[in-house]
Parts: C-alpha cells; sequence; structure tokens
C-alpha cells in the first residue's frame, strides 16, 4: 500500500477541499458552481482544488459527492468529527485539517486518509471508492454527475423564523437570540460580540475571500450555520439541514416553510428616511443646484421587500454613504441619480417600480406607456422640505440634521403628500361605448367602459405605489387615453388614428391597427383569458351573409 501511495503521489497533484459557499462554490481558483452537464443532478458537488494555491495542478479538479460520503459516514455510526476537525467548539470545514500549509502536506492528508479509509473497506468486503492506482477515477474532467447546487437567500421568512426559535439561546440580550449569529468585533476585549442596533449582512463583513483572520463568507456561513444545527440537533430539538441538499437543492428550497406575515423586524431603523444629495468627501456641504430631497417611506418598504438585501446590496447603511454626488469607490462610482433612478436595476427605485408594472394588473396600461420624465413625476417624489426656506436648503441645512431630525422631516414630507383622487365619478363614466366608425365584415364593437374602470380600480385595490402615482383624477383614464391632457371628456382615438395608415406618421398606427393593438395588448398582457385577444366574434359579432 505503501509503495503504491508513493507512485499515487508523483503521477498527479491531488488538490484540498473546497466548500459550496453562499455565493457559490470556493476553493483556490473557483467562485462559482461546477458548470450544468450531462449526468445525475446533485445539489452536494465539490469541487477538491484548493491544492491550486500552491501551483498549477497537474491532474483535474475532484467533484467530490459530499452528501453520498455522510450518508455512508452515519452508516458506519460515525459523525462529521471522522473528517473534520474542530477548534473552540467550532467545525473546520477543511478536510482533516484546521490549516493549509504546504502542497507535500495536503498530498499526504488527502492521499492518506481518502484512499486508505477506501482500501480498509475493500477489506472488510464492503463496497467503497476508488483505491491506489485509480487516479482517473477522482480526476475526471468530465465527471458522470452534475451540480444542481442553488444558492440560498435568507429571506425574512427564514430570518424570522430563526428569530423566533426556542431553541436559538439569546447571546449578550436576555431577550432576543440576534446575538447567537450577528456580531461586531470590540478592540478592547479583542473578541467578536453582538452590538445591538448594529445587526448587519454577513456580507457587510466577510467578502469572497478571507482577509486575515476574518474568514471567506461561505466559510464563515457555514462554520456557524452547521455548527449550529448540530448543537441544536443534539439538545432533541428541531433543527435546520446539516447536509449540502437541504439547503441547496431547488426541490428542498421549494418545500421550506414560509411565514406569510412576518413581524417588522425592529434595528432601530427609522419609520422614514430623508434621502438628499450628499457632496463628495472635500466638496462643500450644500445643495446649490440640485434636485429637491426625497421622503422615502421605509417601514412601507420594509413590508414590501423580501430581504434587506433587496436595497442594502452590501451593507446596512444609508444610500449616500456609498452613492454620493459624484460617487465613490465603495460604490464603483455609481452615482446617486444613477442608483435611484437606474431603469432596469432592480436596486433602484425606478427599476424596482419598473417591475412592480409589469404585474398584469397594472402591465394592460403600463405595457403601452412609454416611460417620460417631467416636472410632475419628478416632484411626486422630489418635494420642499417643511420648515426650510430655499436659501436654508441651499446653504446646506438638511445635510447638517441628525439622523433623528432627518427621520422627522421626511415623516412630515410623507404625511403631506397629496392624497390620490381617485377617479371620475362612475355615474359620469359611460357604462357601454360603441365602436363602430370602421365596422364593415363585422358589426360594431359594444365596449363595457364601465366594467373596465372598474376592474382597474379593483386591481389597485390599496396599493400606496398606485395611489402615490396615480394622484390624478383621469390618471387611470390615460392607460387608454394616452397623449392627450387628462379629461372626463377626451378626444375620440379617431382624432389622433386616421382610419388608414399615415407612412408620413410612422409612429402612429391606423385606426383599426391602433384598437387591436390596444385592446388585445391589453388582455395579452393582463393575462384576460375570456374573451381571448384572438377571438374576434367574442368583442364584434359577425354580420350576416
Amino acid at each position: 500500500m505503501r509503495n503504491g501511495r508513493t507512485l499515487l503521489r508523483w503521477a498527479g497533484v491531488l488538490a484540498a477541499t473546497a466548500i459550496i459557499g453562499v455565493g457559490g462554490f470556493w476553493s483556490q481558483g473557483t467562485t462559482k458552481a461546477l458548470p450544468e452537464g450531462p449526468g445525475e443532478k446533485r445539489a452536494d458537488l465539490i469541487e477538491i482544488g484548493a491544492m491550486e494555491r500552491f501551483g498549477k495542478l497537474d491532474l483535474p479538479k475532484v467533484a467530490f459527492r459530499h452528501d453520498q460520503h455522510t450518508t455512508a459516514v452515519t452508516g458506519m455510526g460515525k459523525d462529521c468529527a471522522a473528517c473534520h476537525k474542530s477548534k473552540d467548539g467550532k467545525m473546520s470545514l477543511k478536510f482533516m485539517r484546521l490549516d493549509d500549509n504546504s502542497a507535500a502536506e495536503l498530498k499526504e492528508i488527502y492521499h492518506a486518509n481518502c484512499i486508505g479509509c477506501h482500501t480498509d473497506l475493500a477489506k472488510a468486503g464492503k463496497k467503497t471508492g476508488p483505491q491506489d492506482g485509480e487516479c482517473r477515477s477522482c480526476h475526471n474532467p468530465k465527471p458522470s454527475a452534475a451540480s444542481s447546487w442553488k444558492e440560498i437567500g435568507f429571506d425574512k421568512s427564514l430570518h424570522y423564523r430563526h428569530v423566533a426559535s426556542k431553541a436559538i439561546k439569546p447571546v449578550g440580550d436576555p431577550q432576543k437570540n440576534c446575538g447567537a449569529c450577528h456580531h461586531v468585533y470590540d478592540e478592547a476585549s479583542k473578541k467578536l460580540v453582538w452590538g445591538k442596533n448594529k445587526e448587519d449582512s454577513c456580507r457587510a463583513c466577510h467578502g469572497e475571500k478571507p482577509v486575515d483572520k476574518r474568514p471567506a463568507l461561505d466559510t464563515a456561513a457555514h462554520t456557524a450555520c452547521i455548527s449550529c444545527h448540530m448543537d441544536v440537533a443534539k439538545a432533541k430539538a428541531e433543527t435546520g439541514p446539516v447536509n449540502c441538499a437541504g439547503c441547496h437543492a431547488p426541490e428542498a428550497q421549494a418545500k421550506f416553510k414560509v411565514v406569510r406575515e412576518v413581524p417588522r423586524l425592529d434595528r432601530g431603523q427609522p419609520d422614514a428616511a430623508l434621502i438628499l444629495p450628499v457632496p463628495g468627501k472635500d466638496a462643500p456641504r450644500e445643495m446649490k443646484g440640485t434636485m429637491k430631497p426625497v421622503a422615502f417611506d421605509h417601514k412601507a418598504h420594509e413590508a414590501k421587500a423580501n430581504d434587506c438585501r433587496t436595497c442594502h446590496h452590501v451593507r446596512i447603511d444609508t444610500c449616500t454613504a456609498c452613492h454620493t454626488v459624484n460617487g465613490t469607490a465603495d460604490s464603483k462610482f455609481v452615482q446617486l441619480e444613477k442608483a435611484m433612478h437606474q431603469p432596469d436595476s432592480m436596486r433602484s427605485c425606478v427599476g424596482c417600480h419598473n417591475t412592480r408594472v409589469q404585474q398584469p394588473t397594472c402591465a394592460g396600461c403600463h405595457g403601452f406607456i412609454k416611460p417620460t420624465k417631467s416636472d410632475a413625476q419628478c416632484g411626486v417624489c422630489h418635494v420642499a422640505a417643511p420648515g426650510f426656506d430655499a436659501k436654508q436648503v441651499e446653504a446646506g441645512a438638511l445635510l447638517n440634521l441628525k439622523a433623528e431630525q432627518r427621520s422627522q422631516v421626511a415623516a412630515s414630507m410623507l404625511s403631506a403628500r397629496p392624497q390620490p383622487k381617485g377617479t371620475f365619478d362612475l355615474n359620469d363614466i359611460p357604462e357601454k361605448v360603441v365602436i363602430g366608425s370602421i365596422a364593415k365584415e363585422y358589426q360594431p364593437s359594444e365596449f363595457p367602459h364601465r366594467k373596465i374602470v372598474k376592474t382597474l380600480i379593483a386591481g389597485i385595490g390599496e396599493d400606496k405605489l398606485a395611489a402615490t402615482f396615480h394622484i390624478e383624477k383621469g390618471t387611470l383614464c390615460q392607460g387608454c387615453h394616452h397623449n392627450s391632457p387628462a379629461s372626463l371628456t377626451p378626444p375620440k382615438c379617431a382624432s389622433c388614428h386616421g382610419k388608414p395608415f399615415d407612412a408620413d406618421r410612422g409612429d402612429r398606427p391606423g385606426l383599426k391597427a391602433a384598437y387591436h393593438q390596444q385592446c388585445m395588448g391589453c388582455h395579452d398582457r393582463m393575462k384576460i383569458e375570456k374573451p381571448a385577444n384572438t377571438a374576434c366574434v367574442d368583442c364584434h359579432k359577425e354580420r350576416a351573409k
């Protein structure tokens, strides 16, 4: 056995283990899950390749089936300690070691333990894995299994289930268990301690790679989560998964219990926040020539967001801590204006709102309306702060307010927002509109005008986003009656859309095309099945021949 192992060591370099990370697989040189491919789909494939840090590998990395080995070890009456060492009560995610010291040591650890275990099992007449000399059985550039690994997010529901768990004991606070997971480094004691109202995303401190004594995100998360799950299991209480598939298999995630009504998380955050055009470090603290401030309803947005990272994508702080008027290195020089108005980014206000209006209840109108900018639209969010005149604002009075004072100003701005006026009196809205100006092969269409208006109103319901922007009585009407002033008596479609198509006005369809584009497009975007958008005779009956 010894001679065979020596030959195997010289035949190629065996890489050291990687772990499945919260943001993907992590090993030296690997930062994403194994690529999709043919074969069995598994969420537990771990790419063994950390020895790459010591130089170029001579053989392919190893696709290690972690859960398969866990099951085998458990069947022998052993636990994680059979492969993982512990320090200070925390299990190391490295295989049979605490540190990576040298290439030679890593080779010896893997060959001695992996092949040694396989050989012992073979001698006992049990089914086992590759042995001495079967290099390519492990170092296979095209493994037989493919990864189905899926990133797991700690959303609001999953977080609350941990907060509400009686099995997780409070740390640092007799009432709350936040300190069991959240910590900050205390310079005085040189220890990790809980910081009240300083709880943040793990990503705020732990990045993709380790820094000094601070582990990478995937190492920190797995060390904390798996160790806790194991401890809770020992106490015979309901716990979370300790295997890869339990968290990272798509089918497992689909079965996670979801708490629909999650109580608001108290972190000392404001109900309302004031978004200001903060200048750079060396620029004067003033607001000359800038847009008016924005009052942000933080409490309302918390209820809509799935987690804090929806907006606070790196750490929980004010937007302007990174996104200033000119941008900063921390924000990759994404300026405040772009951070708030980028139309195709879910992390911007406008981008998130654009996604909301793609929902069926909104898309019937918004799918046809081209986004535009106007003083009226900007003025919905950007308004003057009460109690401050223009000179005070320009001189930086708002910028110099304390956090609590800013929140109070924002709250007063939100309460002063104009209330939506609803729509016109339904009795003034025609019950039916007969569309027959171009009727020929079919009879005129009887359009149930009032019924459709009622349906749109019911779809909007108590939606605060719609209420904020649908501020005029005729706003709802302009989904169909576009490009004309909001009015109870808008001009007919034929006023702008001529009967035939006019090539000189290529941006304006003819009347027939305008009707069908508007009506059929709305049915399609709102997913209305009856009448179908292609059922001609459901809208205008065929004439008798």
